[in-house]
């Protein structure tokens, strides 16, 4: 055929358009069915969910007339792709109520290139292409192949949609920002205006407080501070974020995620991250203070902002390392105890103490230990002050020596009371029939243990079998 006979077959068309539409507006025509927008007719009150009058459908113009009741029978013409037909308005009040809540949802790219697929997964086969900011119609919320990013699961669904070529098939929602028009405005956004580069960046690492490499590089790993549950944690399913500090965590529920200045708020909390490299982000929920301090690395009740970082290594491997070198501290304190006087631990390898004023302190090989008396010694000496009932608890020999301290004590524990209170620190130094302690001074987490508090002095603890 060539392109004259193409231009009268077209325009042929047109004209017995334009005659049947005629027709149509001179009397009273026949329905052949009810139609259900799935896409708003641009310039009309017919918005997408509207049920219509189907008068005609044309394959050779690829149009449906359609009746728009809602302005006094005015009689239009819509693509075929934008309205599906039903015999009857009942069958199509029930596909109204099928697609719920998606009948006004729209999905808009916010990156070039994304694809609508086959199915819903990820290798099938590309039927469209999207441009950036181009809307596709929500059609049905399916399940589909889970995306990731590295070993991170991305946050999305997968929808079946309605290009405005009349193109079906399947997107991902992660890059793409939803549009209700129920609500005649776009509402809060779940993927703003935001760098995919950068949600990927954050959504896709294991994230641990700063803290975490310097205890690593130098070998001094504090497992009060040093834990797998401590961390930035993402749960994209319920929109939150966790982050879980030593002695407090917080979460923050989040509906949208913007960028402003280099960071990313996850509204309505009040929550920010800024990245600061690959491997490093700024997380705050409150003020920070003036300057943005280069060494965030630490972190006290009450901040409200802190460093994280992809610590080097598998943590798994450090924390076996530090809990293998704490028993080993354990067994040399016991077997210390064994060279200095075979008569200080009894059958059991139970080790009792008292000192003068008669306060009584256990301590066994499994790393428990028992404080009778405590009400005898200086207030502040013992675990917990003022208790005159037995305490209990376990030991922990963890502490690291400044050099300084080392010539004169041999070495530290810590005891955890079973109430839960905060640890206490002590220094020892083992003699023929005593052991003495000392209470070490508070240090920084990862820290070397640099002195004793001299307020409460040093106290004789006698073997007692």
């Amino acid at each position: 055929m060539n392109s004259l006979d193409q231009r009268r077959r077209r325009f042929g068309a047109v004209v017995i358009s334009l005659i049947l539409l005629l027709s149509l507006a001179s009397c009273s025509p026949r329905r052949i069915g009810w139609g259900l927008l799935l896409w708003t007719v641009q310039g009309t009150q017919a918005k997408a969910g509207t049920i219509v009058p189907v008068y005609l459908k044309s394959n050779i113009t690829k149009v449906f007339v359609i009746g728009l009741e809602s302005e006094q029978g005015r009689k239009i013409e819509v693509p075929l792709w934008q309205l599906e037909l039903y015999r009857s308005k009942s069958a199509a009040n029930k596909r109204v109520a099928a697609l719920g809540s998606l009948v006004s949802i729209y999905l808009v790219a916010v990156k070039d290139g994304l694809p609508v697929r086959e199915k819903p997964d990820n290798i099938s086969k590309k039927v469209y292409r999207l441009r950036d900011g181009e809307m596709v119609k929500a059609l049905e919320l399916v399940k589909g192949e889970d995306l990731y990013t590295g070993k991170q699961k991305l946050p999305g669904d997968w929808y079946k949609v309605l290009s405005m070529d009349g193109t079906l098939g399947y997107s991902f929602s992660y890059s793409m920002r939803v549009f209700d028009e129920s609500r005649g405005e776009v509402p809060a956004l779940e993927r703003s205006q935001t760098d995919p580069e950068a949600l990927n960046e954050l959504f896709s690492k294991a994230w641990r407080p700063a803290w975490y490499a310097t205890m690593m590089e130098e070998n001094l790993v504090d497992l009060d501070y040093f834990d797998l549950r401590f961390g930035f944690f993402s749960d994209a399913i319920n929109k939150q974020i966790r982050v879980e500090m030593p002695g407090d965590s917080k979460t923050f529920s989040y509906n949208s995620i913007t960028q402003e200045s280099g960071w990313l708020e996850f509204g309505p909390s009040d929550l920010r991250v800024k990245l600061e490299g690959q491997d490093s982000i700024l997380v705050a929920w409150g003020p920070i203070p003036d300057g943005e301090p280069e060494d965030l690395a630490g972190w006290k009740a009450g901040d409200s902002y802190l460093r994280f970082i992809v610590p080097p290594g598998d943590l798994r491997v450090t924390i076996r390392a530090e809990e293998a070198r704490r028993s080993s501290a354990m067994k040399d304190f016991f077997a210390s105890l064994s060279g200095k006087n075979a008569s200080a631990l009894d059958s059991q390898g139970l080790l009792k103490t008292t000192s003068v004023s008669g306060s009584s302190l256990e301590l066994w090989p499994s790393g428990s230990f028992s404080w009778k008396g405590a009400q005898a010694l200086p207030a502040g000496f013992a675990p917990e002050e003022g208790r005159d009932e037995e305490m209990k608890g376990s030991a922990v020999f963890g502490l690291r020596l400044a050099p300084e301290l080392s010539t004169s004590w041999q070495g530290g524990f810590s005891l955890y009371s079973d109430s839960g209170r905060a640890r206490a620190d002590y220094l020892y130094r083992i003699g023929l029939d005593d052991i003495v302690l000392a209470r070490a001074t508070p240090v920084a987490p990862g820290m070397l243990v640099s002195g004793i508090d001299n307020r409460l002095g040093m106290i004789s603890f006698a073997f007692s079998r």
